[in-house]
């Protein structure tokens, strides 16, 4: 799990991320530069948030291989009957 320090700290690293991107919106004028860097910064964090959500699948699969290997210990000890687990 996470701390709570790292949380804050995503928290913040996201705040001021976005307060960059509306920031440069309001400077947006006939130079498309703030722009094509807004998109750039966007699909940027896209990548990030995409490795994030792929790193809590992988947690869950490896949560799920976990309970499914002690269930079958249980069964295999005579402990937990495989009728009451589904």
């Amino acid at each position: 799990m996470q701390s709570t320090k790292k949380r804050e700290e995503e928290r913040k690293d996201h705040t001021e991320w976005l307060d960059t991107i509306k920031e440069r919106n309001d400077e947006l004028t006939n130079d498309w530069w703030p722009f094509i860097q807004n998109i750039e910064d966007i699909l940027e964090r896209m990548t990030y948030m995409m490795q994030r959500f792929d790193d809590l699948d992988n947690l869950v699969g490896e949560v799920d291989g976990r309970i499914k290997n002690l269930r079958k210990i249980l069964i295999k000890l005579e402990i937990v009957d495989d009728r009451f687990i589904f």
